[in-house]
Protein backbone atom coordinates (compact mmCIF):
# COMPACT_ATOMS: atom_id res chain seq x y z
CA UNK A 1 0.00 0.00 0.00
CA UNK A 2 1.42 3.35 -1.08
CA UNK A 3 2.30 5.85 1.64
CA UNK A 4 1.11 9.35 0.65
CA UNK A 5 1.96 12.51 2.52
CA UNK A 6 2.08 16.26 1.90
CA UNK A 7 5.18 18.31 2.61
CA UNK A 8 5.49 22.08 2.76
CA UNK A 9 8.28 23.37 0.53
CA UNK A 10 9.07 26.20 -1.87
CA UNK A 11 10.05 26.81 -5.48
CA UNK A 12 13.71 27.69 -6.06
CA UNK A 13 13.63 28.39 -9.79
CA UNK A 14 13.89 32.14 -9.17
CA UNK A 15 14.48 34.52 -6.27
CA UNK A 16 10.81 34.93 -5.31
CA UNK A 17 10.66 31.47 -3.64
CA UNK A 18 6.88 30.93 -3.90
CA UNK A 19 5.48 28.51 -1.36
CA UNK A 20 4.50 25.02 -2.52
CA UNK A 21 2.90 21.90 -1.10
CA UNK A 22 4.33 18.66 -2.46
CA UNK A 23 2.38 15.43 -2.61
CA UNK A 24 4.86 12.62 -1.96
CA UNK A 25 4.00 8.98 -2.67
CA UNK A 26 6.54 6.40 -1.48
CA UNK A 27 9.31 9.02 -1.55
CA UNK A 28 8.43 10.34 -5.02
CA UNK A 29 6.94 13.79 -5.65
CA UNK A 30 3.80 13.26 -7.73
CA UNK A 31 2.18 16.70 -7.51
CA UNK A 32 3.02 20.30 -6.64
CA UNK A 33 0.47 22.97 -5.79
CA UNK A 34 0.69 26.55 -4.49
CA UNK A 35 0.66 26.95 -0.70
CA UNK A 36 -2.27 29.19 0.25
CA UNK A 37 -0.83 29.67 3.75
CA UNK A 38 2.56 30.92 2.55
CA UNK A 39 3.23 34.35 4.07
CA UNK A 40 4.41 35.93 0.81
CA UNK A 41 3.01 34.05 -2.19
CA UNK A 42 -0.40 33.33 -0.57
CA UNK A 43 -1.41 30.60 -2.97
CA UNK A 44 0.28 31.93 -6.09
CA UNK A 45 2.88 30.16 -8.20
CA UNK A 46 3.83 30.55 -11.85
CA UNK A 47 3.42 27.58 -14.26
CA UNK A 48 7.10 26.64 -13.99
CA UNK A 49 7.02 26.00 -10.26
CA UNK A 50 4.05 23.63 -10.14
CA UNK A 51 5.39 21.45 -12.97
CA UNK A 52 9.00 21.11 -11.90
CA UNK A 53 8.50 17.58 -10.62
CA UNK A 54 7.79 16.62 -14.23
CA UNK A 55 11.32 17.73 -15.09
CA UNK A 56 12.71 15.66 -12.23
CA UNK A 57 10.87 12.52 -13.34
CA UNK A 58 11.14 13.06 -17.10
CA UNK A 59 12.12 9.75 -18.75
CA UNK A 60 14.60 11.62 -20.96
CA UNK A 61 16.43 13.20 -18.02
CA UNK A 62 20.15 12.41 -18.09
CA UNK A 63 21.11 10.70 -14.82
CA UNK A 64 24.49 9.23 -15.76
CA UNK A 65 27.53 10.30 -17.80
CA UNK A 66 27.10 9.50 -21.49
CA UNK A 67 29.66 9.41 -24.28
CA UNK A 68 28.95 9.24 -27.99
CA UNK A 69 30.76 6.26 -29.48
CA UNK A 70 30.25 5.41 -33.14
CA UNK A 71 27.23 7.71 -33.33
CA UNK A 72 25.54 6.13 -30.30
CA UNK A 73 25.35 7.31 -26.69
CA UNK A 74 26.95 4.92 -24.24
CA UNK A 75 26.95 5.10 -20.45
CA UNK A 76 30.38 5.54 -18.85
CA UNK A 77 31.56 5.86 -15.26
CA UNK A 78 31.90 9.16 -13.44
CA UNK A 79 35.64 8.66 -13.07
CA UNK A 80 36.05 8.14 -16.82
CA UNK A 81 33.88 11.16 -17.66
CA UNK A 82 35.67 13.50 -15.25
CA UNK A 83 39.06 12.19 -16.36
CA UNK A 84 38.38 12.71 -20.07
CA UNK A 85 36.81 16.14 -19.55
CA UNK A 86 39.74 17.22 -17.38
CA UNK A 87 42.21 16.03 -19.99
CA UNK A 88 40.48 18.02 -22.73
CA UNK A 89 40.27 21.15 -20.60
CA UNK A 90 43.98 20.94 -19.74
CA UNK A 91 44.76 20.65 -23.45
CA UNK A 92 42.60 23.69 -24.29
CA UNK A 93 44.23 25.76 -21.53
CA UNK A 94 47.73 24.71 -22.61
CA UNK A 95 47.10 25.62 -26.26
CA UNK A 96 44.89 28.71 -25.93
CA UNK A 97 45.26 29.97 -22.36
CA UNK A 98 42.85 29.85 -19.38
CA UNK A 99 40.48 32.46 -20.83
CA UNK A 100 39.53 29.97 -23.55
CA UNK A 101 37.49 28.21 -20.83
CA UNK A 102 34.33 29.86 -19.49
CA UNK A 103 31.83 29.27 -16.72
CA UNK A 104 28.09 29.58 -17.32
CA UNK A 105 25.56 29.63 -14.46
CA UNK A 106 21.79 29.67 -14.92
CA UNK A 107 18.61 28.92 -13.01
CA UNK A 108 17.99 27.17 -10.71
CA UNK A 109 21.69 26.59 -9.98
CA UNK A 110 22.13 30.34 -9.63
CA UNK A 111 20.06 30.26 -6.44
CA UNK A 112 22.04 27.42 -4.89
CA UNK A 113 24.76 28.75 -2.57
CA UNK A 114 26.76 25.51 -2.74
CA UNK A 115 26.77 25.53 -6.55
CA UNK A 116 27.93 29.14 -6.65
CA UNK A 117 30.74 28.47 -4.17
CA UNK A 118 32.06 25.39 -5.94
CA UNK A 119 31.71 26.81 -9.46
CA UNK A 120 33.48 30.07 -8.57
CA UNK A 121 36.30 28.15 -6.91
CA UNK A 122 36.57 25.96 -9.99
CA UNK A 123 36.86 28.83 -12.48
CA UNK A 124 39.40 30.51 -10.17
CA UNK A 125 41.46 27.33 -10.19
CA UNK A 126 41.31 27.25 -13.99
CA UNK A 127 42.55 30.85 -13.99
CA UNK A 128 39.88 32.14 -16.36
CA UNK A 129 38.20 35.56 -16.21
CA UNK A 130 35.32 34.33 -18.39
CA UNK A 131 32.19 33.91 -16.29
CA UNK A 132 28.69 34.21 -17.70
CA UNK A 133 25.13 33.47 -16.68
CA UNK A 134 21.47 33.98 -17.43
CA UNK A 135 21.87 37.55 -16.16
CA UNK A 136 24.59 38.39 -18.68
CA UNK A 137 22.15 37.40 -21.43
CA UNK A 138 18.84 38.91 -20.42
CA UNK A 139 19.47 41.70 -17.89
CA UNK A 140 23.11 42.73 -18.01
CA UNK A 141 22.04 46.36 -18.42
CA UNK A 142 20.26 46.17 -15.07
CA UNK A 143 23.43 45.03 -13.30
CA UNK A 144 25.52 47.67 -15.07
CA UNK A 145 23.11 50.45 -14.10
CA UNK A 146 23.20 49.32 -10.46
CA UNK A 147 27.01 49.36 -10.55
CA UNK A 148 27.00 52.98 -11.73
CA UNK A 149 24.14 54.14 -9.49
CA UNK A 150 24.78 52.24 -6.25
CA UNK A 151 28.36 51.03 -6.51
CA UNK A 152 27.63 47.30 -6.80
CA UNK A 153 25.93 45.14 -9.42
CA UNK A 154 23.83 43.22 -6.90
CA UNK A 155 22.44 46.26 -5.09
CA UNK A 156 19.11 45.91 -6.83
CA UNK A 157 16.27 48.36 -6.09
CA UNK A 158 12.99 46.64 -5.18
CA UNK A 159 9.97 48.70 -6.28
CA UNK A 160 7.30 49.34 -3.67
CA UNK A 161 4.43 48.25 -5.90
CA UNK A 162 2.10 47.99 -2.91
CA UNK A 163 2.09 51.81 -2.56
CA UNK A 164 2.99 52.90 -6.08
CA UNK A 165 0.64 55.35 -7.82
CA UNK A 166 2.54 55.50 -11.11
CA UNK A 167 4.50 52.61 -12.60
CA UNK A 168 6.66 53.12 -15.69
CA UNK A 169 7.70 49.81 -17.22
CA UNK A 170 10.45 50.14 -19.81
CA UNK A 171 11.40 47.28 -22.12
CA UNK A 172 10.52 44.49 -19.71
CA UNK A 173 7.60 42.11 -19.45
CA UNK A 174 6.89 41.24 -15.79
CA UNK A 175 3.54 39.66 -16.68
CA UNK A 176 5.61 36.80 -18.11
CA UNK A 177 8.97 37.07 -16.31
CA UNK A 178 7.23 37.60 -12.93
CA UNK A 179 9.40 40.67 -12.46
CA UNK A 180 12.65 38.84 -11.90
CA UNK A 181 15.05 40.65 -9.53
CA UNK A 182 12.06 42.63 -8.22
CA UNK A 183 11.21 40.00 -5.60
CA UNK A 184 7.51 40.40 -6.45
CA UNK A 185 4.99 37.59 -6.18
CA UNK A 186 2.31 37.57 -8.92
CA UNK A 187 3.57 40.64 -10.80
CA UNK A 188 0.51 40.90 -13.11
CA UNK A 189 -1.80 41.15 -10.09
CA UNK A 190 0.44 43.78 -8.45
CA UNK A 191 0.19 45.92 -11.60
CA UNK A 192 -3.57 45.51 -11.74
CA UNK A 193 -3.85 46.63 -8.12
CA UNK A 194 -2.11 49.91 -8.99
CA UNK A 195 -4.87 50.66 -11.48
CA UNK A 196 -7.62 49.52 -9.12
CA UNK A 197 -6.59 52.08 -6.48
CA UNK A 198 -6.55 54.90 -9.04
CA UNK A 199 -2.92 54.69 -10.11
CA UNK A 200 -1.49 54.40 -13.59
CA UNK A 201 0.69 51.86 -15.40
CA UNK A 202 2.59 52.97 -18.52
CA UNK A 203 4.59 50.59 -20.69
CA UNK A 204 7.32 51.64 -23.14
CA UNK A 205 8.19 48.74 -25.41
CA UNK A 206 8.53 48.12 -29.16
CA UNK A 207 6.32 45.03 -28.80
CA UNK A 208 2.74 44.72 -27.63
CA UNK A 209 3.63 42.56 -24.64
CA UNK A 210 1.40 40.85 -22.11
CA UNK A 211 2.30 43.61 -19.65
CA UNK A 212 1.31 46.24 -22.20
CA UNK A 213 -2.11 44.60 -22.40
CA UNK A 214 -2.54 45.27 -18.66
CA UNK A 215 -1.34 48.88 -18.80
CA UNK A 216 -3.22 52.16 -19.09
CA UNK A 217 -0.87 53.33 -21.83
CA UNK A 218 1.54 51.60 -24.19
CA UNK A 219 4.08 53.69 -26.10
CA UNK A 220 5.91 51.93 -28.91
CA UNK A 221 9.59 52.51 -29.53
CA UNK A 222 11.00 52.01 -32.98
CA UNK A 223 13.83 49.46 -32.58
CA UNK A 224 17.37 50.76 -33.07
CA UNK A 225 16.39 54.38 -32.38
CA UNK A 226 16.82 56.70 -29.42
CA UNK A 227 14.15 55.91 -26.80
CA UNK A 228 13.97 59.55 -25.75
Amino acid sequence: MAVTEEKTTYCRICEVYCGLVATVEDGRVTKLRPDREHVASKGYCCPKGVTFHEVTHDPDRVLHPLKKVGGEWQRISWSQAIGEIGERLRKIRAEHGPDAIALYTGNPAGYSYSHRIFSSNWIDAVGSRQSYGAGSQDNLGDFLASKFLYGACFLQPVPDLGRTRFALVIATNPAVSQGTLMHVVDAPRRLEEIRERGGKVVVIDPRRTETAELADEHHFIRPDTDVY
